[in-house]
């Protein structure tokens, strides 16, 4: 081939390179055709051999002796405490990876999730700025077609190397989030029974948070909420209205404490329902590197979460907090999902209200039937508890 030909044909790969990155990135791709792609792909790979890829990957690891890079966990806070940390508990008690040994490295504070699993803890908004880990990590999304870290990317390996530099570490072992979103993807596309998760996770409580000096100027009871837009959410005017409706509500009953970070950290947007009688806000407390500690602070103390369904509403339950989650798109919710939230709430005795919201109207109607209707119940006379003691 002549130079002339070679050099055509590198710029028609490039060309070809730039024309796929760019179809990958299309909302249709991302949403529709990627999702279609995955299950044809797991339909012809049987979820056995996964499992079997999965335990060589740990064993590995485990065998090493090396320090073990848990992570980077870039994805969505639901599927970290919903599956990677579960993973993480069932495999450190499987493979005795040792608590030393573990270098766990998320985002936005979220270490103490893992307290019980590792004794070290990176934080990616400590490594880089807000704005670095943005771009990289939607170049990671328009690369890979989504969100899930289905294979480590060129950004994963660059906070490796980051966490390698700052710990002065030379030789590391990683396991990657790719290991578990390889496996439960049979699962999650309804190609693997429930099965598949039970024998490959363990669910318990998070580790108990101190509600700390900061959050101090709280009511000692409240509700904590946080309301933002997602597929099963959209951002309408009659959510916008229902929120409003519904956060001016539950202040008449109780104080609530907002759990808006003030952050634009991922690609969901946060609806802020304003200050109002009752309100309260902690926006303010909240920085890159603590945002998720703050949250989770206020969830683990709060006497109920609301909020959007999916994401922090996952949360409650692992600190005994009963929560509800609501939406409005019943067709973008993912049916696995909904039933493991079920069964995590049945786990841990907290329960977890998933609900349209059309059905918050009813909700609100039977209440305002109980006020109305029912009487106040009275203590019984003093002779009538006597007479009953004395019985």
């Amino acid at each position: 081939m002549t130079r002339q030909a070679k050099k055509r044909a590198n710029q028609a790969i490039g060309s070809g390179r730039y024309l796929l990155r760019a179809v990958r990135a299309l909302p249709l791709m991302q949403s529709r055709v990627i999702p279609w792609l995955v299950r044809q792909e797991i339909d012809e790979v049987p979820a056995g051999r996964e499992v079997g890829l999965m335990k060589r990957a740990l064993r590995q690891v485990a065998r090493s002796r090396r320090p073990i890079i848990v992570g980077p966990w870039l994805s969505e806070v639901g599927f970290e405490v919903l599956y990677w940390i579960p993973f993480l508990t069932w495999a450190a008690k499987e493979c005795d990876f040792g608590r030393d040994r573990l270098i766990v490295v998320s985002r936005g504070g979220a270490g103490l999730w893992y307290r019980d699993l590792a004794e070290h803890y990176e934080d990616v908004f400590s490594l880089m700025s807000v704005k670095e880990y943005r771009r990289c990590n939607e170049k990671r999304w328009s690369d890979g077609g989504n969100q899930k870290q289905m294979s480590p990317s060129v950004f994963d390996d660059d906070i490796v190397d980051l966490v390698k530099e700052r710990r002065g570490l030379t030789d590391v072992s990683v396991l990657h989030p790719s290991v578990m979103y390889r496996l439960f993807r049979y699962y999650w596309y309804e190609k693997g029974a429930i099965s598949l998760l039970q024998k490959h996770t363990s669910y318990r409580q998070m580790p108990a948070v101190e509600r700390g000096a900061s959050l101090a100027g709280l009511p000692s009871e409240y509700a904590a909420v946080r309301f933002y837009f997602r597929s099963s959410f959209p951002d309408t005017s009659d959510n916008r209205a229902l929120v409003g409706q519904f956060v001016r509500t539950l202040a008449q009953r109780m104080p609530v404490v907002l759990l808006n970070p003030g952050l634009s950290l991922d690609d969901h947007e946060d609806f802020d329902p304003g200050i109002g009688m009752g309100v309260h806000r902690i926006d303010h407390l909240m920085t890159p590197t603590t945002n998720l500690q703050v949250q989770s602070a206020v969830i683990a103390h709060a006497r109920v979460f609301v909020g959007t369904y999916g994401g922090l509403s996952y949360l409650g339950p692992f600190y005994g907090v009963p929560s509800i989650g609501l939406f409005s798109e019943e067709s973008e919710l993912v049916l696995a999902h909904l039933d493991v939230s079920r069964r995590l709430s049945r786990r841990l005795d907290a329960p977890l209200v998933t609900l349209d919201v059309r059905e918050v109207a009813m909700i609100e109607m039977l209440f305002d039937m109980l006020d109305r209707d029912s009487p106040v119940p009275t203590a019984p006379p003093e002779s009538a508890v006597a007479a009953s003691s004395s019985s």
